[in-house]
């Protein structure tokens, strides 16, 4: 197997790392993989049928802050949130393989 390397904008990026994430891919390699075999068979689809949702980071304490605020979210589910984000790639200085 071949290793090639591409240049992303952080914006676009991001929007690869959250369609892989979205649709079940382990990498992004392995997403693109699936996007190129589709492409090159003719079965790429125009648009993708979930949408795309960038995180964008801010403190943690304003997440805790913002959710507890809003009276939506009891504090099991805020205290849970925001433990997943401290382990998550965004926080925890990890990147996305």
């Amino acid at each position: 197997m071949r290793t090639i390397n591409i240049s992303l904008p952080d914006s676009l990026a991001q929007q690869l790392d959250a369609a892989a994430t979205v649709r079940g891919f382990a990498s992004r390699s392995e997403f693109l993989r699936d996007l190129l075999r589709k492409y090159l068979e003719g079965k790429s689809e125009a648009k993708f049928p979930l949408p795309i949702v960038v995180y964008k980071k801010q403190p943690i304490d304003n997440v805790r802050r913002d959710m507890e605020a809003s009276g939506k979210y009891n504090k099991k589910f805020v205290d849970s949130v925001v433990r997943g984000l401290a382990r998550s790639s965004v926080y925890a200085g990890k990147t996305a393989k």
